[in-house]
């Protein structure tokens, strides 16, 4: 028996519960397999861990509605129960094609395990489209079946499904097949290829369902089992309904049907025929049963005897034989151990002597060696004190350098220190005192720069939000410029839609008015042509066809009723006659089948001979050889006498209860006399048996029993009459038979020895034989004899069979045996044939007779006779009725065409009325559809126009607006640029109050001279409203953007100021405008020093130098946009030195 292990569903079902390709594994969770049977694991696979254990012995699968649970079962019916009628939820033709798309190679494939031994078998269905086309009809659905049985080289795993075949085992969820799919051509190559490869598998291909099924019953998978399984699961409901049934013969039908084959009708038949004799035979067989469970439990305590015997002696046997041999073992051990003893005695003496001179020496090598230690510690000690005292002296005269070495750098640093902290006081001081003025200059200047940015900062940022402002006004004005010109476009754009409207619908008109004149609607010839008018005849033609239309409506449905009325009468009556018919079919049938029962019955041989009717043997009766006579059915032993014909259904019917009787007396006879012949074969065949194609007749069986007892104790012995056969002569058989018939017939010890021994097995064993067996031995039987005389003759022996003792004797009787054994065959086969054929004659009477009894022959063909009646007169109405229907047809098949005729004319009248009332419409409103046109040109024209000048208005407004935005965001730069600046200025306070301006843009005092004497006049360098430039060594920094001097050209130098003061400011020159210039790019650096940086003393050396130089340059940039200027720091000198050669000189003011 196998359960289902696992189940694998390939490209296959229907578009909302299609399987990919899917794995249901319900191996490993039942109990473990009781007998498992080798198996050989693949090259990829996991080693096992304990025995195989059975599969799930149930499972639950959950899925919503419509989730696939009904198509997992229709493709598992498909593999088990093949062909189109054998699917879930009826019988559907189509439901499995349903499952298969056109370029799919469909496959299910179940793997079932054997409960016991747990081997594995894979079966599986393919399936696909012939040509790759889904069609209708059924035979380009191509289906196939195979089998085989997984192990290395193919598994349920590893099917070939696809040109690739992942070797490994895949995840959990993810398919093992890559590649493209193969085609079930490809499929079958590749499984056939596997099948060739490895012999094992013994795999089987099959495409027809007949042969499909039988290998299923081959493998021990019985589709019967599932064909009830689809029958539970057809509507989804329970077990119980495929149980429901309404009488006993739908519960017999049902078992039939589970447990025979439909092609197989003779087999039934056989079987229920067997089972009517058996049941007729039933007393008897009760009797032999009884007779037979007696005698069985009588023979089954003496067999069971017999059998406790036969193992009591075998255990004694073996027990003696194996004490027999545990004793040698045991002699043969003791002596073997005594030796061993003896040699281990003497191993541990000189083991002994050797542990004493090896601990001797032991000891005085330990002493020697604990010796040499000592002494070598010793002098390592020596030379380590020595060591470690020179080390401690050298490392208290390194500690001692080490700290002087470390003192003397603290001091030297020190000194020098001390020395430059000296130095720097008194450079410090002469600075301070040098650099006084020039700090409180330069933090005046500080001050007036700080107000000059302010207030350019505060002009720019006025300036910026004026741009804004106006800004935002001219955004408002190209918002509403631009609203404007959509809304005009917009206007333009409806009125071209509604000219092209328009313009279509004059189309229409002119399209329509041809139209009308072309169908006849309209004369163009006559020039006061009016399609008003034309309208209003149209409409009255309307009304008269629609009413005409209406009338033939009604009698065309009165003619339809009519019609139907009457093929409803021919309906009733057809159904009628066909009932009529059938029951009249049926009650003929069941007369001819009755009748030809009996008649079939009749025509056999055996009734009329039981009946004794003349006629009924064309020639002598047939004797069987041998056979047995019985006075009291001498009439059914009798030939019948020569005469014409047999037995009619008739007459079987009368006398069929007097036949079943002789029948049964018949059966009953030929049962006894059967079973007499076979025990005599019986006897025979033992005979027979026991001459065999050679040898003399067998003894008795007590006999044969001493003789296999004396036997098995050891004690050779023959039978008294092989022994007289073998041993002694064939002239002096009859004189030893005479003098010792009991040897004869008993048992003779050939071993003189062993009589004693014999008496003493034979009295201890109890064989309780049921005749008298006498034992002796070979001395006994050939004694001489007494002499002939001194017999009294009371006692005589009767003469036994020569086949016992003599070979040619035994010959002869196993010839005859044969011969009547043969003969007694024939008559056995002979009367077991006519045995059959009686009681399958009286079986069939009795199946007859139940379903027939006295006088339904008759009764059934009055009812056939009165049923074919019945159906003549039902024909004939019928034939009335139809000839009725074919008139009513004829009348409505005719007022149906006058109603198409007459409705196809209403409709041509209304399609008229109608189009001519809508061109009347449309030519009344043609004038006003051509005056809007008008119109409307002109309103399109004049909003284009609007629109477009309300666009040059927006873009100037735009342009505009950018200008100012522009102009503001310049002005934000150039203060966010002075407000830079005046956070870069050191030595200003934060809170420099503004002064008020004088008109003249002056902030405030004039720049002061330079104050040093010897020196010539100050270069006072100042961009625009920036501070003088008169502190010494002031390093350089980052000065902001200003607009340049007017008088700045070229690559010349920038002029300076007068040398008196700083009076004058220049200001911002405007752009264009009212525009303030663009602001300068912020790659300006400046630097305040005074033209000679050396100190007081050294002014001498200045007077060489030329008048007005001063240490920064200015160069033009290339990629300045403007005449800006980039100044560049010279290299500082410590003195007054002249200028390199190479430098310009700075331009006089």
């Amino acid at each position: 028996m196998y359960e289902l292990s696992r189940v694998r569903l390939y490209s296959i079902g229907p578009a909302g519960a299609r399987y990919a390709d899917t794995v249901l594994d319900l191996r490993g969770v039942g109990g473990p397999v009781p007998d498992p049977a080798p198996a050989q694991a693949e090259f990829f696979q996991e080693e096992p861990v304990g025995p195989p254990r059975r599969p799930a012995p149930a499972g639950v699968l959950f899925l919503e509605n419509g989730g696939g649970k009904s198509v997992l079962l229709k493709l598992i019916f498909s593999v088990m129960l093949p062909g189109h009628r054998n699917t879930l939820g009826g019988a559907s033709s189509g439901v499995l094609r349903k499952f298969l798309l056109a370029d799919d190679c469909g496959h299910v494939a179940l793997e079932w395990q054997h409960v016991l031994t747990g081997e594995c078998v894979v079966v599986g269905k393919a399936s696909e489209w012939r040509g790759r086309q889904v069609s209708n009809d059924p035979r380009k659905f191509a289906e196939a079946w195979y089998s085989f049985r997984p192990g290395p080289g193919l598994s349920l795993d590893s099917l070939p499904v696809a040109e690739s075949t992942a070797v490994r085992r895949p995840v959990e969820g993810q398919s093992g097949a890559r590649g493209r799919r193969r085609t079930m051509k490809g499929f079958r190559d590749a499984l056939t290829e596997a099948g060739k490869n490895y012999p094992h598998l013994e795999v089987h291909w099959e495409e027809i369902h007949e042969r499909w099924t039988e290998h299923l019953g081959d493998l021990g998978l019985d589709p019967e089992l599932f064909r009830y399984q689809r029958e539970m699961n057809a509507d989804e409901g329970e077990a119980a309904g495929l149980f429901a049934v309404k009488k006993d013969s739908d519960f017999t039908d049902l078992l039939l049907r589970a447990v025979t084959d439909t092609r197989d009708t003779d087999g039934l038949a056989d079987l229920v025929g067997g089972f009517g004799n058996k049941l007729g035979r039933r007393a008897e067989l009760i009797a032999e049963r009884d007779f037979t469970a007696g005698s069985a439990d009588l023979l089954g305590r003496i067999v069971e005897a017999a059998d406790t015997r036969a193992r009591a002696r075998e255990i004694h046997t073996t027990a003696e034989r194996r004490t027999r041999t545990l004793a040698r073992g045991l002699s043969a051990r003791g002596a073997q151990e005594r030796v061993r003893a003896a040699d281990l005695a003497q191993r541990v003496t000189a083991a002994a002597y050797a542990v004493t001179h090896a601990e001797s020496a032991r000891e005085h090598s330990a002493l020697i060696s604990a010796e040499l230690a000592y002494r070598h510690a010793s002098l390592a000690l020596a030379a380590a004190e020595k060591s470690a005292a020179a080390q401690k002296r050298e490392l208290a005269d390194a500690r001692t350098l080490s700290s002087a070495w470390q003192a003397a750098e603290a001091v030297l640093r020190h000194r020098a220190s001390a020395d430059r902290v000296t130095r720097v006081a008194a450079a410090i001081q002469e600075a301070e005192r040098d650099a006084a003025p020039a700090l409180a200059a330069r933090a005046e200047a500080a001050v007036d720069l700080v107000r000059a940015l302010h207030a350019a900062a505060r002009n720019a940022e006025n300036l910026a939000n004026e741009e804004e402002e106006r800004s935002a006004a001219l955004q408002e004005v190209s918002d509403g410029a631009y609203r404007d010109s959509t809304a005009a476009a917009t206007a333009a754009q409806r009125a071209r839609s509604e000219i092209g409207h328009l313009r279509q619908r004059l189309t229409e008109v002119e399209q329509e008015t041809a139209e009308a004149v072309r169908a006849g609607w309209l004369d163009d010839s006559a020039p006061d042509a009016d399609p008003a008018r034309a309208a209003l005849a149209a409409s009255d033609a309307e009304k008269t066809t629609v009413a005409a239309w209406d009338t033939a409506r009604e009698a065309a449905s009165r003619a339809t009723e009519h019609a139907r009325e009457a093929s409803a009468a021919e309906s009733r009556a057809e159904l009628t006659a066909a009932r009529a018919a059938d029951a009249a079919t049926a009650a003929e049938r069941a007369h001819e089948s009755e009748r030809r029962t009996a008649e079939a019955l009749a025509a056999e041989e055996r009734p009329a001979e039981l009946l004794s009717l003349p006629g009924a043997f064309d020639g002598p009766r047939a004797t069987v050889p041998g056979q047995r006579t019985d006075t009291d059915h001498a009439g059914t032993d009798a030939g019948p006498t020569p005469g014409e014909g047999a037995l009619t259904a008739e007459e079987l019917d009368r006398f069929a209860d007097a036949l079943r009787e002789l029948l049964d007396d018949a059966v009953t006879s030929a049962e006894r006399q059967l079973f007499d012949l076979r025990t005599a074969a019986a006897d025979d065949a033992r005979i027979l048996g026991a001459l065999g194609d050679g040898g003399l007749l067998p003894p008795g069986p007590d006999v044969l029993a001493t003789v296999e007892f004396l036997g098995e104790h050891g004690i050779p012995a023959l039978p008294g009459w092989r022994y007289l056969a073998q041993s002694v002569a064939p002239a002096d058989h009859a004189r030893v038979l005479a003098a010792r018939p009991e040897l004869v017939d008993g048992v003779i010890i050939t071993d003189p020895d062993s009589h004693l021994r014999a008496r003493e097995a034979l009295s201890d064993a109890a064989l309780l034989p049921r005749s008298a067996v006498a034992v002796g031995t070979a001395a006994a039987l050939l004694a001489p004899t007494p002499a002939p005389g001194s017999d009294t003759g009371d006692v005589f022996l009767v003469p036994p069979n020569p086949a016992m003792h003599d070979e040619y004797a035994a010959d002869e009787e196993r010839q005859s045996l044969r011969a009547r054994a043969t003969e007694r065959d024939e008559e056995i086969r002979a009367l077991a044939a006519r045995l059959g054929k009686d009681r399958e004659l009286a079986a069939r009477l009795a199946s007859w007779r139940t379903g027939c009894p006295a006088g339904r022959l008759t009764e059934l063909a009055a009812a056939a006779h009165d049923a074919r009646a019945f159906a003549e007169e039902s024909e004939a109405e019928l034939a009335e009725a139809r000839t009725v229907r074919a008139e009513a047809e004829e009348a409505a098949a005719e007022a149906v065409a006058v109603r198409d005729e007459r409705q196809e004319s209403a409709q041509r009248a209304r399609r008229a009325a109608d189009a001519l009332a809508g061109l009347a419409f449309r030519l009344r409103e043609r004038a006003g559809w051509q005056g809007r046109l008008r119109e409307l040109a002109d309103d399109a024209t004049e909003a284009e126009a609007r629109a477009q000048s309300c666009l040059e208005r927006a873009r100037a407004a735009d342009e505009d607006r950018r200008g100012a935005q522009r102009a503001a965001d310049d002005a934000r730069r150039t203060a966010r640029a002075l407000r830079a600046e005046r956070s870069e200025i050191a030595g200003a306070p934060d809170d420099v109050p503004d002064l008020p301006e004088n008109g003249t843009g002056d902030p405030g005092p004039p720049c002061p001279p330079c104050a040093r004497p010897t020196a010539p006049p100050p270069s006072c360098t100042r961009r625009s409203v920036s501070a003088p430039t008169c502190a010494p060594n002031r390093p350089a920094r980052r000065a902001t953007r200003a607009p340049p001097a007017p008088n700045w050209t070229g690559s010349a130098t920038r002029s300076a100021p007068a040398p008196s003061s700083c009076s004058s400011r220049p200001t911002a020159p405007t752009g264009p405008a009212g525009r303030p210039p663009p602001p300068a790019p912020r790659n300006w650096c400046s630097s305040w020093r005074p033209a000679c940086p050396a100190p007081a003393s050294s002014s001498d050396d200045c007077a060489a130098r030329p008048n007005g130089w001063h240490p920064r340059t200015a160069r033009r940039t290339p990629d300045s946009p403007r005449s800006w200027f980039r100044a560049t720091p010279n290299t500082h000198r410590p003195s007054c030195a002249p200028p390199p050669p190479n430098s310009p000189p700075t331009a006089a003011p």
